[in-house]
């Protein structure tokens, strides 16, 4: 009987979380009013935020670089219709499948990126978008990157598959490092 009764506080209290995300980023609002915390300036910033974070094995600092669950859910996953269009619904289960899955991958991605790449002298020699950039209704999407880096060994440089960046407001972070 007291676990069903935690697991019922719990998913009250989760619940409750998901509704104060969304009360943050409500429908009624522009997305001229939308921010992300930690960001990047310019998309240049950002690399060299990333960069910065794998010459010197900084798993936080790559952490930091990628946005938040609260963004994520109040800004990304609901703003991502075509522009013009209402933001999208979904129900608490929703949210914490598809968070739980990006979130997940993006992690195993963080640690195979410091593994491969960590602690070199790297420099990025330049940055496409293989899926393009497309423009949603609260944000713009800078679609699976990838990044050519030069480690400074007199090996061809490396091309690094990742995944795609969030633009907001001038505003710069990934959405996730995972590759389709």
């Amino acid at each position: 009987m007291r676990t069903i009764a935690m697991v019922m506080m719990a998913s009250a209290l989760a619940a409750s979380a998901n509704a104060d995300i969304l009360a943050d980023y409500p429908a009624s609002n522009t997305p001229s009013e939308y921010h992300l915390a930690q960001a990047e300036a310019s998309i240049g910033d950002l690399m060299e935020q990333f960069r910065k974070a794998l010459e010197t094995k900084d798993k936080q600092l790559l952490r930091a670089l990628r946005i938040t669950q609260h963004e994520y859910l109040g800004i990304i996953m609901p703003g991502s219709v075509e522009e013009g269009q209402p933001r999208g619904a979904y129900s608490e289960q929703a949210q914490k499948y598809f968070w739980g899955i990006l979130n997940g991958k993006s992690i195993y991605v963080e640690a195979n990126l410091l593994y491969d790449y960590g602690g070199k002298p790297l420099k990025i020699t330049s940055v496409e978008y293989r899926r393009g950039v497309h423009r949603y209704r609260d944000y713009t999407a800078y679609k699976q990157l990838m990044i050519t880096v030069d480690d400074g060994s007199g090996n061809p440089p490396e091309r690094m598959k990742i995944g795609s960046i969030a633009e907001i407001n001038g505003q710069y972070k990934f959405i996730s490092y995972v590759r389709e």
